[in-house]
């Protein structure tokens, strides 16, 4: 099965990137060559050099069958919230023009608010990927050559130190994420309530 982070067809290389989700500069960083020499491969514009297949097979070995040994890929992250998602129209033309501009007025503050929730939550689900193949990279048989068993490792501590600068506080974000989705369950009920409203009461 193949990895909800990259579709059929990509190269090794590419293939590699997407399941552990690491960047074409994490993974030079790794390789010892260029961000351009990368980008040139998984273009298909240049061969793998056989200097590089070691590094490159090691990291292979860890896609899912029938490419790899690796353990299943996990499901797809749920879909981020759409915020063009349709809302009820008012039901009436009787509805009284303060309670239109009102439902005006929500519906443009929740494409806002849906549209930073969409950003965030697409964002965590990155980070999950990456904290996920960083984890699966831990799994990996040490290299046998003790200078490359040193690479390794060390290459792993970078990765780690990535992570934790692009999740500096992963508590507050998880917590901003789950308020913006309140915000957006409690605009889309107020809008839902106002598109019903038939006359003034």
């Amino acid at each position: 099965m193949a990895s909800a982070f990259y579709p059929p067809g990509l190269s090794l290389m590419a293939a590699v990137r997407a399941h552990l989700g690491i960047s074409i500069r994490q993974l030079a960083r790794y390789l010892g060559v260029s961000m351009g020499f990368v980008t040139h491969i998984e273009a298909g514009r240049k061969g793998v050099p056989p200097a590089l297949l070691p590094r490159l097979l090691r990291l292979a070995q860890l896609l899912p069958a029938p490419w790899g040994q690796g353990p299943p890929a996990p499901p797809p992250p749920p879909a981020p919230y759409d915020p063009l998602l349709p809302l009820p129209a008012p039901t009436s033309a009787q509805v009284p023009e303060p309670l239109r501009q009102r439902l005006r007025d929500v519906r443009l503050r929740l494409l806002v608010v849906g549209r930073e929730l969409a950003r965030q939550q697409v964002l965590a689900a990155a980070l999950a990927h990456r904290h996920a193949g960083l984890q699966l990279l831990h799994t990996a048989a040490a290299p046998p050559e003790p200078a490359e068993a040193d690479h390794f490792a060390h290459w792993l501590h970078e990765l780690a130190l990535d992570l934790a600068r692009d999740e500096p506080n992963p508590a507050a974000t998880a917590t901003t994420r789950h308020l913006l989705a309140a915000r957006v369950a409690g605009l889309r009920a107020e809008a839902a309530a106002l598109a019903e409203i038939n006359t003034l009461t």
